[in-house]
């Protein structure tokens, strides 16, 4: 598994995470609400990463460790699993 953190000068960052505890019939209230943090966020500028991301693109995957991080993870997911069989479920690199 890979993480990444935020490239701020400031060493200094948090983890925050909401853990909700729900039903059948009550996850869209809380995927709303995770969707409404999320935004503010964005309209106040303040940089997240998500442990849990759903992206669907390189790009998104890219924006989410940064240029610099980016490169050297695909670099070392080309040393490593070059034939690019580990964790297929995160559709991060296609491997057609």
């Amino acid at each position: 598994m890979s993480a990444t953190i935020p490239d701020d000068e400031d060493d200094i960052f948090y983890a925050v995470g909401f853990l909700h505890s729900s039903g059948f019939d009550n996850w869209k209230a809380f995927d709303a609400q995770n969707k409404e943090i999320l935004q503010f966020c964005n309209h106040a500028g303040i940089n997240y990463k998500l442990y849990l991301p759903h992206y669907s693109t390189q790009e998104e995957w890219t924006n989410h460790f940064g240029p610099k991080k980016w490169k050297t993870f695909s670099q070392r997911k080309n040393q490593f699993d070059p034939r690019m069989v580990l964790s297929p479920g995160q559709r991060i690199f296609n491997n057609n």
